[in-house]
């Protein structure tokens, strides 16, 4: 298999992404208590500030999906991110799960969240990110159709590809992975344990050295109010210098990812 091009001569691609879900990821789950609830809201009000005081110091652009209510809750959130040179790509309403709406709803959801992230971020969103991944067998089409220019969503390849078109429209799938995730291991449920920090960074370490090696795209995906504690802040601070010094690796955005590779097509 040849390996990947990437710009500058890179041998691989980095992206730093960030869900900022806030209260809709328990929202979404019919929570209405106020402690459960508080615990998405130390996303926007005190994480993110952190969040992008780090990615200025170390001169990253990122990707933020953000649920339409999300940003209608917090716009001052949604200005800092812009302000700083952020891209905004669409996550959703509530963080409802796709699976569960019919089409007429899926679509009407989708033209909202672009709507509102329009409105007020001041630019269209290109990006698309299901809530919880999960898309429906109507998902692309509907991407296709209303101009997206990529999804990132899908978890088959280290490097991303264009799907089929529809209707003379293609989308570029840019790869997740759990693995790069941080909510399996710090999401805290009832059923399933914090994990310490450290064993999770080094895991991550381990990833994005193997994803280097093969010349693909360390996608990792960041939820504020869960990577932002101090203890996985430190983390995600050592990441970023570990990516830094890494040699050869282009760190960017995903519509930079997606606009690179649909050149490549």
């Amino acid at each position: 298999m040849t390996a990947p091009r990437w710009p500058g001569g890179a041998r691989a691609a980095c992206a730093f992404t960030f869900d900022l879900d806030a209260e809709t990821l328990w929202m979404a789950r019919g929570v209405s208590e106020p402690v459960a609830l508080s615990q998405g809201r130390f996303g926007p009000v005190e994480a993110l500030p952190r969040i992008l005081d780090l990615l200025r110091a170390a001169e990253i652009h990122a990707s933020f999906f953000v649920p339409a209510w999300v940003a209608e809750r917090y716009p001052d959130a949604l200005a800092a991110i812009v302000g700083g040179g952020h891209e905004v790509g669409c996550h959703g309403d509530v963080h409802e799960r796709v699976t569960d709406l019919d089409g007429a709803a899926e679509e009407k959801i989708l033209l909202r969240s672009v709507e509102v992230l329009t409105r007020l971020a001041g630019r269209t969103p290109v990006g698309y990110r299901a809530p919880a991944w999960q898309l429906s067998e109507r998902t692309l089409g509907l991407l296709a159709r209303h101009g997206f220019a990529y999804s990132s969503n899908m978890m088959d390849r280290l490097v991303p590809y264009l799907h089929d078109a529809v209707d003379g429209a293609s989308v570029v799938e840019i790869p997740v992975s759990w693995v790069l995730d941080d909510a399996p291991y710090f999401l805290f449920t009832g059923q399933r344990a914090i994990q310490p920090p450290g064993p999770v960074l080094q895991g991550w370490l381990t990833e994005f050295d193997g994803i280097c090696e093969v010349g693909g795209v360390a996608n990792f995906t960041f939820h504020p109010q869960l990577i932002g504690r101090p203890s996985r802040f430190a983390c995600l601070r050592e990441l970023v210098e570990h990516a830094k010094r890494t040699p050869r690796v282009w760190i960017a955005r995903l519509d930079e990812i997606a606009a690179h590779w649909r050149r490549l097509a």
